[in-house]
């Protein structure tokens, strides 16, 4: 078990990628078991936090931090613009009721991942429709 979980923890980003595309954690041990941790309330929790840290941060003047401050650039106008649908997302997250492993890698991947429309220009998406792609997974 204790190698199963290194592997987890070495290959996250490659498993939260394949979860959020969709793929059936009973397929690999490695994929249930991140489906597992991603699934818990508590990440849950820390996604959700994450997206309201990440809606403060947006909300602040670009000067605050200054140009070498400690946080990733934000995209503050794309965050700002889907803050609605960003505060369903974290209800989402918070929410007592199952949420599915692909949901949440798609949540975790928005908010942790610095490809994401969060903080790069070129994402492929905005952050509307991640947001929107996370909620509307059954």
């Amino acid at each position: 078990m204790l190698r199963l979980r290194f592997k987890v923890w070495r290959t996250r980003p490659r498993l939260d990628a394949e979860l959020a595309d969709g793929a059936d954690p009973a397929d690999d041990p490695a994929l249930s078991l991140r489906a597992q941790q991603l699934t818990r309330r508590s990440t849950r929790a820390a996604i959700a936090s994450a997206i309201a840290n990440i809606l403060d941060a947006a909300e602040e003047p670009p000067e605050a931090w200054g140009r070498d401050g400690p946080r990733p650039p934000l995209q503050r106008a794309a965050v700002l613009a889907a803050r609605p649908d960003l505060l369903a997302l974290a209800d989402l997250m918070r929410g007592r009721g199952a949420v599915s492993p692909q949901a949440a890698a798609l949540a975790a991947r928005l908010v942790w991942d610095s490809a994401s429309p969060l903080y790069a220009t070129q994402a492929g998406a905005t952050v509307t429709q991640w947001a929107d792609a996370a909620i509307a997974v059954p």
